[in-house]
């Protein structure tokens, strides 16, 4: 995987980039689900989130990863620390589901589900923000509320951009599910991120 690399210019090498680009996020979903499976599944699934992210990261700023050898070294590196940094935020939603149903019917319910749609937003964040940055949990959190609502348009854009896609696979195309999902949504939500986090540069460090 790591042999010599052949450039393709023009258009030819724009078309074998798009290309390109559904092969690499069923083999990174792959990865994804190996990874998850190598944590039994609860502990597996942050560290695999961050290391897929990290990856895509990579990609995305030009920096062509080995995607096998990058994925494994994140997902070692951050099996520990991502329970806490992501983990244990992805558990709470069972929180917010609780708090959901219990207040079905009553005039509180719109308030949760505010909230946990608000919640829902900055968690969307979070993985691109602990691949991007080497923060603590805390200041990951306040990294991601920033990029949530410092950035509306691209908050609102990220949303569709996740939705739609999950919303054809699940409704649409299941066959899909195990090849591009989480890996598409996590493509979108990273070049979205990338972008907002240039002007976070300042704020963060």
């Amino acid at each position: 995987m790591s042999g010599p690399q052949v450039e393709i210019g023009g258009r030819f090498g724009r078309l074998y980039r798009l290309l390109d680009w559904p092969v690499r996020l069923a083999g990174l979903n792959l990865l994804w689900l190996a990874g998850v499976l190598a944590g039994g599944v609860v502990a597996g699934i942050a560290p695999s989130t961050v290391a897929l992210f990290a990856v895509l990261r990579d990609d995305l700023l030009g920096r062509p990863p080995r995607p096998w050898h990058d994925f494994w070294r994140c997902w070692r590196a951050e099996f520990a620390r991502s329970q806490v940094r992501l983990g244990l935020p992805l558990l709470t939603l069972w929180v917010f589901l609780f708090y959901l149903l219990a207040a079905r019917g009553t005039p509180v319910v719109a308030a949760v589900a505010v909230l946990g749609v608000a919640y829902l937003v900055v968690l969307g964040y979070l993985p691109a923000v602990l691949a991007h940055f080497e923060l603590p949990a805390v200041a990951a959190w306040r990294v991601a509320v920033l990029a949530a609502w410092r950035a509306p348009l691209w908050t609102v854009g990220l949303a569709v951009g996740v939705v739609v896609p999950v919303a054809v696979m699940v409704f649409v195309v299941p066959a899909a599910i195990p090849f591009f999902l989480p890996s598409v949504p996590a493509v979108v939500v990273m070049r979205v991120a990338l972008r907002v986090f240039g002007s976070l540069t300042g704020p963060v460090r």
